[in-house]
């Protein structure tokens, strides 16, 4: 009987990684209508790890490079590597750096979207990314 179970446990686990859908890849989305946001995220069983990327388009900042990145954002947010990066099914977390300090991002994807949620200071703030067309 104890087989029977163990076996049953096993082959349900074994279909909801299967079935859960697949972070691995790049996300793109946009934050505060300004801020490109892209992850590239990779997973090895229940780790995550990749970067997190966040490009200024304001057309007002200045001197901004040919990839969009202005001083500002290049100094201040760019790229950062994820780390402490979880998956559990759906559900996604990891945490980059500002100004080094943490910053802790969960989230989850449904519909084909990923939904992040985080706190900049007291702020609350929600990203909503597509995952991007491998090429």
């Amino acid at each position: 009987m104890k087989k029977i179970l163990l076996s049953a446990v096993l082959a349900l686990t074994v279909v909801t990684v299967c079935l859960a859908a697949s972070v691995d890849g790049v996300w793109k989305g946009l934050v505060e209508g300004q801020y490109n946001i892209s992850l590239t995220l990779k997973t090895e069983g229940t780790k995550l790890t990749g970067v997190f990327a966040l490009v200024d388009n304001n057309p007002k900042s200045e001197n901004p490079d040919e990839a969009g990145y202005t001083p500002f954002v290049a100094a201040q947010m760019g790229k950062n590597i994820i780390t402490d990066g979880k998956v559990d099914g759906d559900n996604i977390s990891f945490t980059t750096t500002f100004n080094g300090k943490p910053v802790v991002y969960k989230g989850v994807i449904a519909d084909g979207k990923l939904v992040l949620t985080t706190t900049f200071g007291t702020t609350p703030i929600k990203i909503t990314l597509k995952q991007a067309p491998v090429k």
